[in-house]
C-alpha cells in the first residue's frame, strides 16, 4: 500500500503541473517534480523539504553548486546535476535575453522593483554582469530583518565569483517604508564598494525598493556616485 500511495502522489503532482497550475505549486512540489526524474523509486518529498530548509528558497536551491547540493541528505551527484542543469539553462536564456530586456538601468530598476516588491522582510537581489555588461544571472537572498541593512559582502562575492562576473548590481527592499536609503544602507554600500574594488569587481549600482512602490538608485545621488563604477 505504501508504494501505491507514493505512486498516486507522484501522479497527482504531475497532473497539477499539466493542468497549468505551475504558478500555484508550492516550491517543495516543484522540487519533487524535478526529483521524480532523478530518483524514480523513493519518496522524494522529505528530500525536497531538506533542500528548501537547507538553502532557504527554491531559487537558492537551483543556484547551488553540485558540491553544495550533495551535502543535503538524500541528494547524490545524479540528482545534483539535474538541479544545476536548470540553473545553467536559465543562465543561458538570461544571457540571450539580457540586452533586449535590460538595456538601461531604468529598466533594471523596474526589474528590481518587480522582484522585490512582494517580500515582507528585507530581501537582497544580486544581478551579475559579464565584461560586455550583459546579465549573467540573478540571485535572491531572503531572511533579513525588517529595517535592517542586509548587504553581506561575502554573500555578494560568493555569487560574483561563482558566476565569473566582472560587475554587479545589488538591490534590496524596505518592506514597510519608502525607497529613501537609510544611513545603514549608505554605510553598507560604501563598505561593499571598497571590498569589491579589492577583488577587481565593479559595483554598478545599489537600488532600493520601497514598500510604497518607490524605487531609488543610490548611484543617482551625486554624494555617493564615487563609490560606483561605470
Amino acid at each position: 500500500m505504501e508504494n501505491l500511495s507514493r505512486k498516486g502522489h507522484r501522479q497527482r503532482v504531475k497532473e497539477s503541473y499539466l493542468k497549468n497550475s505551475f504558478d500555484a505549486m508550492p516550491d517543495h512540489n516543484i522540487l519533487e517534480l524535478i526529483l521524480f526524474y532523478a530518483i524514480p523509486q523513493k519518496d522524494v518529498k522529505p528530500i525536497a523539504y531538506n533542500l528548501i530548509n537547507h538553502f532557504g528558497s527554491l531559487e537558492n536551491v537551483l543556484n547551488a553548486d553540485v558540491s553544495e547540493l550533495i551535502q543535503v541528505d538524500g541528494i547524490q551527484e545524479h540528482s545534483a546535476i539535474l538541479l544545476t542543469l536548470f540553473r545553467d539553462v536559465h543562465r543561458r536564456l538570461n544571457q540571450q535575453k539580457a540586452d533586449v530586456q535590460y538595456r538601461t538601468f531604468e529598466q533594471l530598476m523596474d526589474f528590481a522593483s518587480m522582484k522585490l516588491k512582494d517580500y515582507q522582510t528585507e530581501t537582497v537581489l544580486i544581478v551579475t554582469f559579464d565584461n560586455a555588461k550583459s546579465i549573467i544571472n540573478t540571485h535572491i537572498l531572503t531572511g533579513g530583518e525588517v529595517n535592517s541593512a542586509v548587504l553581506n559582502k561575502k554573500d555578494v562575492a560568493q555569487f560574483v565569483i561563482r558566476d565569473n562576473a566582472s560587475s554587479v548590481v545589488v538591490a534590496h527592499n524596505h518592506p514597510s517604508g519608502s525607497a529613501v536609503p537609510s544611513a545603514a544602507d549608505i554605510d553598507a554600500t560604501i563598505s561593499l564598494s571598497q571590498f569589491l574594488r579589492q577583488i577587481n569587481i565593479a559595483l554598478l549600482d545599489h537600488i532600493v525598493v520601497g514598500g510604497d512602490g518607490t524605487v531609488q538608485s543610490i548611484k543617482g545621488d551625486l554624494r555617493y556616485a564615487k563609490y560606483f563604477d561605470n
